[in-house]
């Protein structure tokens, strides 16, 4: 097996990509503790989460919306290359596990993932959030339930609306019906640009009980 960012041989075949690309990816240096989003002050949050304070409680981002992370998840999403699932979920757990190292961040009681509409998902044929979120609840030792959110509506896309037409485009397209009463939750999602759709869906899962919720994504699109 060769790695899929340099096509170099890997030493661990399973791993996809290879241990000088993983030290290459770009970096998110200085970011709020609590958005990923640049910070340069030296406090952990940041005066937008101090401000306005996300319904969710931690987000980890392993780098910018760039290349080379850029191509393959636009490669997952729309080429079906399904494939490079695995390696991208490798570098979101080795993400969240650097932070659960550094500051004791405590395992989830479950993860979940950002669901699809149910037209795109037929047309797609797969829900990229899905297919990382499963092998990172397997490494976690937690229960993966990829249908605890279900999506109202299909939303308008998102690349084409404005900032204010992206927050009205997700205020009502999430809802919860299970009882959470006491769990915290991990919400996987491929890209958080404006961190609206994750706000909403944070905000459904503590309505049905949850104490917390800690969100995964590969990218973090600094706007």
């Amino acid at each position: 097996m060769r790695c899929i960012l340099c096509d170099m041989p890997l030493a661990l075949s399973h791993h996809g990509i290879c241990c000088q690309c993983v030290n290459n990816l770009p970096k998110l240096n200085k970011v709020c503790q609590q958005c990923y989003l640049p910070h340069s002050l030296f406090t952990e949050i940041c005066y937008r989460c101090r401000d306005n304070k996300p319904k969710y409680d931690k987000l980890i981002a392993v780098s910018d919306y760039i290349n080379p992370l850029k191509k393959l998840i636009h490669q997952l999403k729309f080429y079906h290359r399904t494939e490079f699932a695995l390696a991208l979920a490798r570098l979101m757990f080795l993400a969240w596990y650097q932070q659960r190292e550094a500051q004791g961040l405590m395992k989830p009681d479950l993860v979940t993932c950002v669901p699809l509409h149910h037209l795109r998902y037929w047309s797609r044929g797969y829900n990229q959030a899905e297919l990382l979120a499963n092998p990172i609840a397997k490494w976690l030792g937690r229960d993966f339930y990829p249908h605890l959110l279900c999506r109202k509506q299909r939303a308008l896309d998102q690349k084409t609306l404005s900032l204010q037409q992206r927050i009205d485009n997700v205020d009502t397209l999430y809802f919860c019906r299970e009882d959470l009463t006491n769990q915290s939750v991990m919400l996987i999602d491929d890209i958080v640009t404006t961190a609206n759709t994750i706000n909403v869906i944070s905000q459904q899962l503590k309505n049905c009980g949850a104490i917390s919720v800690q969100v995964i994504c590969l990218c973090r699109t600094v706007l």
